[in-house]
């Protein structure tokens, strides 16, 4: 997993007592998005049905064929279709949503799209989004950040009372933060958003804190190489 750690994660606390110590530390994960949803549409009026299918039917095989050719699967497309009729003519839209797990596959056919097709169809920006288990990752990922920066910091504070660090006693939770996007203020999201930004605008972090108690315990010395052999 792309993701990595900011300078939240040196805020720590800790409390040495009878022959416990309790720390508390935070664990901060960030990580862009892992998925990309493309949408596309297609709108096409003729004067009868057979026409407006043709028209649509001819665009709608080519998307799907560009979307199979760069590895999308049937499972990931969803096609709807509506048509209308307004006096003597017939109307119809065809919408195509395609799920990427590749970005870059997804901002190239993106481009393909709009090179390739005419005006009649509509090829809008992609959303960025992560997958269930992707969020469920980074949340267990931020717990355990946290829990190891908690154990570091009891064996630092541990060395100066010349102890050593013995079994958890307890881990709790906390507190657990998660947001989206960068700290930008809300002028600044009035002006049009690059693909690059809109990638950070759909980054993920989540925040937890842990606090854990720690058996203290006198360190053991050790027998030196010239102990005298019987």
């Amino acid at each position: 997993m792309n993701a990595f750690a900011n300078d939240e994660n040196k805020i720590t606390e800790a409390k040495i007592d009878n022959r416990l110590i309790q720390v508390s530390s935070v664990g901060v994960v960030t990580l862009p998005p892992d998925r990309c949803r493309l949408t596309i549409r297609v709108t096409s009026t003729k004067e009868n049905v057979a026409d407006v299918k043709e028209s649509t039917t001819r665009r709608l095989d080519y998307i799907i064929q560009t979307l199979h050719n760069h590895s999308v699967k049937d499972s990931d497309i969803q096609i709807s279709k509506s048509m209308r009729r307004s006096d003597s003519m017939y109307q119809m839209d065809v919408e195509v949503t395609a799920l990427f797990i590749d970005l870059h596959k997804c901002q190239n056919v993106s481009n393909l799209l709009v090179e390739k097709l005419d005006p009649t169809v509509t090829v809008c920006l992609p959303e960025f989004f992560h997958s269930s288990v992707t969020l469920q990752n980074l949340r267990h990922q931020a717990s355990l950040l946290a829990i190891h920066n908690a154990k570091q910091k009891a064996q630092e504070m541990a060395r100066f009372v010349n102890q050593s660090v013995g079994r958890p006693i307890s881990i709790k939770e906390q507190e657990n933060k998660e947001w989206q996007g960068t700290e930008e203020s809300a002028e600044e999201f009035l002006t049009p958003r690059t693909l690059q930004q809109k990638l950070n605008d759909a980054s993920v972090t989540v925040s937890s804190k842990i606090s854990i108690t720690f058996e203290l315990k006198p360190k053991v010395k050790k027998s030196g190489p010239d102990a005298v052999k019987s």
